[in-house]
Order: C-alpha cells, then structure tokens, then sequence
C-alpha cells in the first residue's frame, strides 16, 4: 500500500532546494546590478586649480560620489588638461566626456542665439539671484542647443568683468581705442571690443598673463581670479565698467548619457546639480569680492568709470545688442519675458 509518510523527506528536500535555486535566481539581477562596474563620469573644465570655481567642482564631484555609493565615480580635468573649453562642448554627445563648466561664450561657437546671455548689460545679479529667473533662463538655453545633445543644467555667476594694463587704467571708452585685448571669446564680447576701437583676442586664461608681460596683447577683460593669475606685478590697476559685461559658466551636460542612467542615479546628479546651482550665485559674489579685496591689499588698485563715462559705454554696448535683436528677435522676447522685468 502507498504510505505517503515515507516521501515526505524527499519533497521537503526537493522543495527546499527548489525555493533555494529560485532565491539564488531572483537575486541574480540585484547582485549583478551591485557587482556592476561603476558609470564614469568625465568633468572638465578651463579654470587653474587656484580658483574658487574648480574647487566647486571637486566638491560637486566628491558629492556625487558619496550620493551615489561609489557607482557613479567622477574624474575631473582642470586648467584645460583634458580639452579646452570649446573643444569640451564639441565632444559632448561622443562619450568622452559628460559635463563641461565652459564660460557661456563658448557655447556662441554651435548656436549663436546662445550670446543672448553674454550681451552688455543683459544679465544682473537681482535677475539671476531668483532661482525661478535662473530656472527659466536654463530652459531657454537649453532649447537652443536642445538638437546637439546638450542640456543646460543651470548658469552658475563667474564675475563683473575688469579691464587689466599693464601701465593704464581704463576710465573712458577713448583708452580702449587701438589696443589689443584679450577675451575669453565668442562673437559677442568681440564685437563690443571691436565697437569700442579694440582688436579682440581670443586666448585661454592659462597663456594671458605670459602674453601681457610680453606685450603680444595690451589688455586683459577678465575677473578678480583673473588678475589675481596675472598678478599685481604686470597689472597694477584694474578698471572696472559696473555691470557691462557680467559673465556666467553654463553647466552642461550630455543629455543621451543622462538619460541613460539607473533612475536613481539620475536623480542623484539631477538633484545634486541643482542645490549646487542654487547656492553658488551669492557664493560667487563673495568669492569675488573676497578675491578682489585680496588683490588690492596686495597693491593693486580699482578703478570705476566715471558715471558720465559709464553711460558712453552704455551707448556703445547698446550697438551689439541691437545687432543681436536683429538677428534673433524671437529669442531676445523671451529672455526679456523672463528677466526684463526683473532686473
């Protein structure tokens, strides 16, 4: 006769193997996913390892690390060491790298509407200190150049730009007249040298001050960490336009590789980007101020136009950017939607 009794041990040993054979199968993907070599995440950038700004991204970098446990493991490439900063931004969508800090005229090079951000007088600490203003105006960029592959994450302040000499001060749009400047580049800034009597000088910041001392340029229009690269020895004096050409860093990153990510490491660099953004305005503004209070108790000395000055600077500036509206009206109206009011 059957006596079940006698199989019990032998079903309890096969279902105890079989619930083991499906635990080990359903961890499968989990293990795998931990064991997964880590995502690399290429940064770069055109700023000398002294300055405020690349120690920001040794701090963003190190965040996104730790947020990530280890799977997203960042390596960053300062003072140009990996690519220039135009060169960066081409290689964005290539894989070789995923995240550029360039300053926003660079972006000129691949979509020229983009200097609706670098023009005179358009862009002020009271506009950009709202982050709704700052959020809006990244969406704006990022639709520009929403086609290569790129999104703009956010504008991060770089300086109130100055005017370096080696034996002058600049105080009336006559001193600039027939002097060779150097710019951190695009059409924009070149074409207010140029309106202002200049010859513009595209050239990195890593070679301006040696090209200064050697007198192949006149001048430098640069930031307080600029001159303090240059130092007080070749640029005694710097001369300041308040507000003409307030420059940003636009945080740009490859949209395909982004989206690529697990959610949750999107997240992480989503996230983290974002509260760096919002923090870094008013932390630029101090590093600046900080910077520049350095310099001068160092022996160096600011000068200010002269209000009557100022407003021919204005004048002048007011050329390039009605040279811009002419050319990308749509684009203007929208800018000026978001920040016209606010300003």
């Amino acid at each position: 006769m059957f006596n079940p009794s006698l199989f019990r041990p032998f079903w309890a040993k096969t279902l105890l193997v079989g619930m083991t054979v499906a635990g080990l199968a359903a961890g499968t993907p989990g293990q795998a996913r931990a064991q997964a070599a880590p995502v690399e995440m290429v940064m770069t950038d055109e700023i000398a390892t002294s300055h405020w700004t690349a120690k920001m991204m040794d701090e963003y970098a190190a965040l996104i690390e730790e947020r990530s446990k280890g799977r997203i493991k960042p390596k960053v490439f300062h003072s140009g060491t990996l690519y220039k900063d135009k060169d960066a931004v081409a290689a964005l969508g290539s894989g070789a790298v995923h995240m550029v800090w360039p300053v926003s005229v660079q972006l000129e090079s691949i979509a020229p509407q983009y200097g609706v951000v670098n023009l005179p007088f358009a862009v002020t600490d009271a506009a950009m200190s709202k982050p709704e203003t700052a959020q809006e105006v990244s969406k704006l960029l990022s639709g520009l150049v929403a086609d290569k592959g790129i999104r703009v994450m956010g504008l991060m302040r770089t300086a109130d730009l100055i005017f370096l000499f080696k034996d002058k001060e600049v105080d009336s749009v006559g001193d600039l007249k027939g002097s060779k400047i150097r710019l951190t580049g695009g059409r924009v800034l070149q074409l207010l040298m140029r309106d202002f009597g200049a010859s513009p000088v595209s050239m990195p910041a890593s070679e301006m001050a040696a090209a200064l001392m050697q007198g192949a340029i006149d001048g430098i229009y640069t930031s307080a960490g600029g001159w303090e690269m240059v130092g007080t020895n070749a640029a005694k004096v710097a001369s300041l336009v308040p507000g003409m050409s307030l420059l940003t860093y636009s945080v740009l990153v490859d949209d395909k590789w982004l989206k690529g990510l697990p959610d949750d490491l999107r997240q992480v660099v989503e996230t983290t980007t974002n509260e760096i953004i919002a923090k870094q305005w008013q932390r630029a503004i101090d590093a600046d101020k900080k910077t520049m209070d350095q310099m001068i108790a160092q022996g160096g000395r600011l000068a200010v136009a002269p209000e009557a000055e100022q407003a021919k600077f204005r004048e002048v500036a007011n050329k390039v950017n009605q040279d811009y509206v002419r050319r990308y009206p749509e684009v203007w109206k929208q800018y000026q939607a978001i920040v016209g009011n606010k300003s």
